[in-house]
């Protein structure tokens, strides 16, 4: 009986050991798997950081450009406005050497009042207005031409070449139109073109402005009567022209412009871009604008016209630069303000989280 006891002893002694040395072996493991983790997890924090402050930056960037994006719609405003060559309210007429007036704004290119009788200034848009009776204009000379000797191609005198914008252009108006004269053109603002020595008015070439069409349709073209007329003469293009599906309204005071752009030839009527019709070449012609040789404001038209305005679209646009245009230029915005809100929107999700619970 008193043996037992040892044998029991002797059993635990054995097998306590044993038990100890796997406890140690299975701690060592732990041990080291918990410092490949640790240094694992150093790892995956620092690629973390990284990414991080990259987002950041990334996120600053278009945040900044977002705050930015005013300025850069401002001047990309700017850089469609072009440049004013010509501004005549039409609002009085004064007397210079043997001519009568009418002043231009930009102090360049005043506009002789010719006809008779004159056009007289009435109530307008602004202040004052011409009034036009079919027989009567305004006419800006942008060169002259040398009647004598006689020469084998015509000799020019420049008066304002700064009226021979070359690419592209905005001509602009306020009309009242009582009625339409029997012309097929009622003109608001014409640029032509005389070829020949003579100048005589026969051979006058139409090459650029904004008219009324009415009269007898020349040539098998089609448009309404009182329709909005648009028109520009290219050097590789010839003539081309548009006009409005509808006639203008009459006995009331509208805008009325056209342009001549990279997209074409539109026509607006009170700010609205009007639908049209292609009735002579293109829409949108090839080429450098033919100069000319004067302007007519009010030719063979019954409207009253106030504040003329003739822009050049060209100069302000490199043909060096990069342009991005509105249309990209405004997806940046977009997304700028997306990522900006959301980078404003997780800064409040985080300080509402870590704030202190009260």
């Amino acid at each position: 009986m008193a043996l037992q006891p040892i044998t029991c002893r002797v059993r635990e002694r054995k097998f306590k050991p044993v038990l100890y040395a796997e406890r140690r072996c299975s701690l060592g493991i732990a041990i080291r798997l918990l410092f490949n983790l640790s240094r694992l997890y150093g790892d995956v924090c620092m690629a973390f950081k990284r990414v991080k402050s990259r987002v950041k930056v990334l996120m600053l960037c278009l945040l900044m450009a977002s705050v930015l994006s005013p300025i850069l719609l401002t001047s990309a405003k700017a850089q469609n406005s072009g440049v004013t060559v010509g501004y005549w309210p039409l609002d009085e007429v004064q007397s210079s050497g043997y001519n009568v007036i009418t002043p231009d704004s930009t102090g360049v290119n005043p506009g002789i009042v010719a006809g008779t009788p004159e056009p007289t200034l009435v109530d307008g848009k602004f202040d004052k207005a011409m009034q036009f009776n079919g027989q009567n204009f305004v006419y800006i000379p942008i060169k002259f031409i040398v009647g004598f000797p006689p020469t084998p191609q015509p000799i020019y005198i420049p008066v304002s070449p700064n009226l021979d914008i070359q690419k592209y252009v905005q001509i602009e108006a306020w009309i009242n139109v009582p009625g339409l004269k029997n012309a097929t053109y009622n003109n608001i603002v014409v640029k032509c073109n005389h070829p020949d020595q003579a100048a005589s008015w026969q051979n006058t070439t139409r090459v650029l402005g904004l008219a009324l069409r009415a009269g007898v349709p020349e040539n098998g073209v089609q448009y309404v009567e009182g329709a909005l007329s648009g028109f520009v003469s290219t050097d590789t293009g010839g003539f081309n022209e548009i006009v409005t599906t509808q006639s203008v309204p009459l006995n009331q005071w509208i805008n009325v412009e056209f342009t001549r752009t990279s997209t074409g030839m539109h026509l607006y009527i009170n700010g609205y871009e009007q639908s049209v019709n292609v009735i002579n070449g293109v829409q949108n012609p090839q080429g450098s604008i033919v100069n000319g040789t004067e302007y007519y404001f009010g030719h063979d038209g019954l409207a009253t016209i106030d504040d003329v305005r003739i822009v050049d679209l060209g100069p302000q646009v490199s043909e060096a630069a990069f342009d991005i245009g509105p249309n990209i230029m405004m997806a940046i915005i977009v997304v700028s303000v997306i990522f900006a809100l959301a980078w404003l929107l997780r800064r409040v999700i985080q300080l509402w989280l870590i704030r202190p619970k009260l």
